[in-house]
């Protein structure tokens, strides 16, 4: 298993508008556990203003992902949209 730790910068508390920057990667499989051991000091580590705005994620990557599966993803800008 492959996890990415994303880092969602975002211009405001919406969230609607953010980069993403990958920040970490772990393989093996507890992966997963490793990434979110860290979560809570790297929360604790921003201010308290960066807590609302930005927001730490681990993301499960797909190991041999097929070709209908791979996305060309922006370098720099992510929108994310929350209901």
């Amino acid at each position: 298993m492959t996890v990415i730790l994303l880092l969602y910068l975002c211009a405001d508390a919406t969230r609607t508008d953010c980069q993403v920057l990958p920040a970490q990667l772990w393989k093996g499989p507890d992966a997963y556990e490793q990434c979110r051991a860290i979560l809570p000091d790297l929360t604790k580590a921003l201010t308290t203003p960066n807590r609302e705005l930005h927001r730490l994620i681990c993301e499960v990557q797909a190991e041999n992902p097929q070709p209908s599966e791979l996305v060309v993803r922006p370098a720099v800008t992510h929108q994310s949209f929350r209901m």
